[in-house]
């Protein structure tokens, strides 16, 4: 069932109209987010392949925050602060990641801002079916806010044993 809503949900996420409105408001409702602004880090994936655009968050952060974003090592996933756009460069996947050593040991006052492909009401995200971000937050007490487009925000019960809800969703 993961398998057959992780290949619709890309193909409605790829073919999403009016992306750069989408992710402005997106953009918007993230910076004013109370939790948000009380955060002292801000532990951000890099958007890749058609997700949530975070580039501009990542820019917005860099100015205020403490921004950390992740780099898969060993099959597990781990933050590393970043000063610039210029600490990334392709990694797994082709997704760019930290070239820093500055490891986040740390996750107290931090907000995890997650990627998913779609997250259901419950606020369980569907990801690329590596675990990484579930590994990771069944380890670490971090409050967590999924970004998504609308389209991708669904009422399926697919959730298993092993899956961690995000704490809030954020959509267009």
């Amino acid at each position: 069932m993961k398998n057959e809503l992780r290949k619709t949900y890309l193909e409605i996420r790829q073919n999403i109209r009016n992306k750069a409105t989408k992710n402005k408001l997106i953009y918007e409702k993230v910076i004013k987010d109370e939790k948000v602004k009380q955060a002292k880090t801000i532990l951000i994936y890099v958007s890749y392949n058609h997700e949530v655009d975070t580039l501009n968050l990542i820019k917005y952060f860099l100015k205020y925050k403490k921004v950390a974003v992740p780099k898969i090592e060993n099959n597990v996933i781990n933050f590393y602060y970043i000063n610039s756009l210029n600490n990334l460069a392709k990694g797994y996947f082709g997704i760019l990641e930290p070239n820093t050593n500055n490891q986040v040991q740390d996750f107290r006052n931090c907000i995890c801002l997650t990627p998913g492909i779609c997250f259901n009401n419950l606020g369980y995200r569907l990801g690329y079916g590596k675990g990484f971000y579930d590994h990771f937050l069944s380890k670490n007490k971090v409050y967590t806010i999924g970004l998504c487009y609308k389209e991708c925000l669904i009422n399926d019960l697919f959730q298993e044993k092993n899956d961690y809800p995000v704490n809030k969703i954020i959509s267009d």
